[in-house]
């Protein structure tokens, strides 16, 4: 069973991956954030960066409705929080770490943008923005996230906030700020 914290934790990530608020993750959903970033990083519709950024959320979302597993092409809250607690909060380590780093290699595709192999505060903020994740706790987030205090996240020390944000019970984690601010932040 989940517990609060928990629940809330993947509430937070479905309302993040849920970008038109229509209580349903959807292809749509992924494009959008795409869009997103494309108006933020001004790149037009037809330049081939544009369609490569698209392409890239279109695969993200094939990956994600290939974990979630659901006939349909959409999930909604019942679906996400069922393959949750079965696959990445209770379920078994390899296929969890599959996950885990399907995602952290999306975070690094999309939002390496000099391809250094680490994310930077800029590129924190432009995969906030992109998500529309509110920015204020945007530095104080970044903080808790670099571990050694060098101001990059590597893959490493994403992957290790992404395991806590996910499976994590302890409010005090620093990958509760995986997504902005902490999850019993005001």
């Amino acid at each position: 069973m989940l517990t609060e914290l928990q629940i809330n934790k993947l509430e937070r990530f479905f309302y993040i991956l849920d970008y038109d608020r229509n209580g349903i993750i959807e292809k749509e959903d992924f494009l959008g954030i795409a869009e997103n970033l494309c108006i933020l990083w001004r790149i037009k519709e037809g330049d081939k960066k544009y369609d490569q950024i698209k392409s890239r959320f279109e695969d993200g979302w094939n990956h994600f409705n290939y974990f979630v597993n659901n006939d349909d092409g959409k999930a909604n809250w019942d679906h996400w929080v069922h393959f949750a607690e079965q696959v990445i909060v209770k379920g078994d380590e390899d296929i969890f770490s599959e996950y885990v780093d399907e995602f952290v290699g999306e975070i690094f595709d999309n939002f390496d943008a000099d391809n250094d192999g680490y994310i930077d505060l800029d590129e924190y903020i432009d995969l906030l923005v992109g998500y529309r994740i509110e920015v204020r706790f945007a530095a104080k987030s970044f903080r808790k996230l670099d571990r050694n205090h060098d101001d990059l996240i590597s893959r490493g020390e994403l992957i290790r906030a992404v395991k806590e944000f996910f499976r994590s019970d302890d409010p005090e984690a620093p990958g509760n700020w995986l997504f902005g601010r902490g999850i019993l932040s005001d």
